[in-house]
């Protein structure tokens, strides 16, 4: 397969699904305002500055923005075309990578991908971010399931899909892990005052991540940090945990490659296999407090190290990834 081809098919898997879970830290922020009773906008911003400081977007914000509110921060994350990591920014440049690649996919991929386009393009941005327009939102999640659902019936599972496939665990696992991260920054986490907030806060991190439902079934009602954090970095069985992500993220990469899996062929496989022994054997105590935040951090790293390393073995170029260059700019 051309590089140019897998580049694209990458990048445009990549790209969706940080749109999608962009707005689900959106959605995320916005249920613990209206839950809390603070959604005014000098009471809002700073539940929405742990967004801002998790996906490392809080110095490129206050460089656009000279007032912190709700609505700008819901504008800069949805529709600012100069945030390379906006919603609206995530979908231009997946439809772009795969409109180089159009005779590579499927008619139905490629109208659904420009459906949603056109429809964040023709959005009304001042409703959506004074009102919280919540079926906008949900609209933007329902194009990207109605995708993956036409990718997994009309685009051949070949090399091409491993590459997609691989983008999208990335993407994922990283992003699982950011949602998760915004409590060590939310107030409570802070000054440990308000258990019933804590549980509003951890519920909405579990629907952000469609795992509210699947997280009571594994741990019944117990809403605290160490159970949350186990379900959403090590479980085995819900597709959006950071190692059910990595797993199928090290199957897809085998695929490509042909080595066994007992084995690797070059430094993102081996990179991966490390992080994933690295989940596989963790223990409660392991994500508890600072560990657990040192998890984090680790996990968001390497998922970094082993994107270069992919590119540079499959891609013949070093990754451009316009988010983790915002990122490292603010550390």
């Amino acid at each position: 397969m051309l590089c140019r081809v897998a580049d694209s098919l990458f990048w445009m898997s990549r790209y969706i699904e940080r749109a999608e879970n962009t707005v689900r830290l959106v959605d995320v922020t916005h249920q613990t305002l209206l839950e809390t009773e603070h959604s005014g906008d000098g009471a809002g911003y700073s539940h929405w500055e742990p967004t801002l400081l998790t996906l490392g977007d809080k110095a490129a914000y206050d460089t656009l923005y000279s007032e912190r509110s709700s609505f700008n921060v819901t504008e800069f994350l949805t529709f600012n075309r100069d945030n390379p990591s906006s919603v609206y920014s995530c979908i231009a440049s997946a439809r772009e990578n795969a409109r180089t690649i159009r005779d590579q996919i499927s008619t139905e991929m490629w109208e659904t991908l420009n459906k949603l386009y056109l429809f964040v393009k023709r959005a009304d941005a001042q409703k959506v971010c004074s009102e919280s327009d919540f079926e906008f939102f949900a609209r933007i999640k329902e194009f990207s399931h109605l995708f993956r659902g036409i990718l997994e019936s009309t685009f051949p599972q070949d090399i091409g899909y491993e590459y997609v496939v691989c983008g999208r665990e990335i993407e994922r696992a990283v992003k699982t892990c950011q949602i998760l991260d915004t409590k060590r920054h939310m107030p409570s986490m802070v000054k440990k005052v308000d258990d019933a907030l804590d549980a509003v806060q951890f519920a909405a991190i579990l629907r952000s991540c469609t795992g509210f439902e699947a997280f009571h079934h594994e741990y019944g009602s117990d809403l605290d940090a160490t159970p949350v954090r186990q379900f959403l970095l090590l479980s085995r069985k819900f597709p959006r945990s950071a190692l059910f992500c990595i797993k199928r993220l090290q199957s897809s990469m085998h695929a490509i490659s042909g080595c066994p899996i007992t084995h690797f062929s070059n430094t993102s496989e081996r990179l991966t296999g490390r992080l994933l022994s690295t989940l596989n054997y963790a223990l409660a105590e392991d994500v508890q407090g600072k560990n657990g935040d040192k998890m984090i951090d680790t996990i968001k790293a390497e998922l970094g190290a082993i994107a270069i390393a992919f590119s540079r073995q499959y891609m013949a170029a070093e990754i451009y990834d316009p988010e983790l260059e915002q990122s490292q700019s603010q550390s």
